[in-house]
């Protein structure tokens, strides 16, 4: 996609800003693609079309920045910048993530560890707040609504624009994929990394008792004689060589998006690990979107007659960071008690502690593990995200809002700083036009 003008990005977010003054009540935001994975009600909102805010406005080579619209895919950034030999410092791991979305949702990849979290590497944004202004936010220009968009979830306004940092890359990555039995050593390198950096990447799976493995990447500009990049595209799966080989070579394309092609391993959840069908459905099917699709299209017109025949499972799709020096407990009684896997282990390191509604331990490292299935079950619906929410309590943690959550109110509040959120809900929506964080994401909003 080429570069927007900024007259013609202007236009555009005028159009918006418009239909919200010209709107009444509640609104919200209409968008191609969704990364939410928590039941939602449909409430009589009035939805506004921000889907042609999707364009990369601006790349300054020497000030290492792309300039961006909200609804921007980092499929489309990286497009863009990858050229130049210039990727985002955190790119997410599926493709139609958004820059907003990462913003005021959180987002995470390999990176992490040396950038910390995807709001931590934006400059300034512009927010379209409720009465119909466009605020540009920074540090030092409406900081109060600078610190507190992240974790907001469009409770707040919408980015309409953002500035991102961007770090030089090389054309290819090696990959050192190192196995562990143990998780105290598996944790005790993942901390020896975080302290003095070897490496441009860190991430690992927790495949189940006593077998962790975890990769570290970095970026080459040439290739040894010997060499040959691997391809994750298509037939052959990534998770999948995790185990099988100590050393890989990647295009640094195909790096950023080596999660994509099968949503790091749902795949499976809708057969596409299976060779005829990655052979039929081909490169461009196989992608995280495709999944989305198909699971979302399952959700609205569930197949009456194979409920009765399934066996009753809960679906426990979640992201939660833990400080490093409890993660090993927190994995253990997570596999104990809840029992899914593989387990997506990513450390990041938080650079500030100003966010207020995803405050974080600066003086420690995290770990995000990201888990994403279902379970068996017996118990009543919810069962087990609670017992999700519980462990992530109890070790110190937080949990990402983007999937189902159970918590009451209070339990709520005393995660997420209810005294700053409404301070900043009566500045730019006094009148409840968007809807609240708790009502939003735990209420169904």
């Amino acid at each position: 996609m080429p570069l927007t003008t900024v007259v013609e990005h202007r236009r555009r977010v005028e159009q918006l800003a418009a239909a919200l003054r010209s709107s009444t009540g509640p609104v919200r935001l209409r968008k191609r693609t969704s990364n939410l994975f928590r039941p939602r009600q449909d409430a009589e909102r009035t939805l506004l079309d921000g889907t042609a805010l999707d364009h990369v406005i601006a790349i300054d080579r020497a000030a290492r920045t792309a300039e961006v619209e909200g609804m921007t895919t980092y499929a489309n950034l990286v497009d863009a910048t990858l050229p130049l030999g210039l990727a985002p410092a955190v790119v997410p791991e599926l493709k139609s993530i958004t820059v907003g979305g990462a913003t005021t949702g959180l987002g995470i990849e390999s990176s992490a560890f040396r950038f910390g979290l995807v709001h931590e590497t934006v400059d300034e944004f512009d927010v379209l707040v409720a009465d119909g202004r466009v605020l540009c936010c920074s540090p030092t220009e409406h900081a109060e609504l600078f610190c507190g968009f992240p974790n907001s979830y469009g409770s707040l306004g919408y980015a309409t624009r953002l500035t991102v940092r961007l770090i030089p890359v090389a054309p290819f990555v090696r990959l050192r994929h190192e196995r562990f039995a143990d998780a105290a050593r598996y944790f005790a390198a993942i901390a020896a990394e975080c302290a003095d950096p070897t490496c441009d990447y860190l991430d690992g799976v927790f495949f189940g008792a006593g077998d962790f493995v975890l990769t570290r990447a970095q970026l080459v500009e040439r290739l040894p004689v010997d060499a040959v990049v691997s391809d994750y595209t298509w037939m052959q799966q990534y998770w999948h060589s995790l185990r099988r080989r100590a050393d890989d070579y990647l295009t640094i394309g195909d790096y950023l998006w080596r999660w994509d092609t099968d949503w790091f391993w749902c795949s499976r959840n809708v057969g596409a690990h299976l060779a005829p069908v990655r052979l039929l459905a081909g490169p461009r099917l196989l992608s995280s979107v495709t999944y989305q699709k198909i699971m979302r299209a399952g959700q609205r017109y569930p197949l009456k007659a194979l409920q009765h025949l399934r066996p009753r499972a809960e679906s426990v799709i979640q992201d939660v960071d833990i400080p490093l020096a409890r993660a090993a407990s927190f994995l253990a009684q997570l596999h104990a008690r809840v029992g899914i896997t593989p387990v997506w282990v990513c450390p990041f390191r938080v650079t500030t502690g100003r966010y207020p509604l995803y405050r974080l331990r600066t003086d420690t490292p995290y770990v995000n593990f990201g888990f994403w299935d279902t379970v068996r079950s017996q118990e009543p619906d919810g069962h087990y995200n609670a017992i999700v929410e519980q462990l992530v309590a109890q070790h110190a943690g937080k949990k990402s809002l983007y999937s189902r959550s159970t918590f009451d109110e209070q339990a709520f509040w005393a995660m997420y700083d209810r005294h700053a959120y409404e301070a900043l809900k009566r500045e730019y929506d006094p009148t409840g036009r968007f809807p609240g964080l708790y009502e939003k994401t735990v209420g169904r909003g």
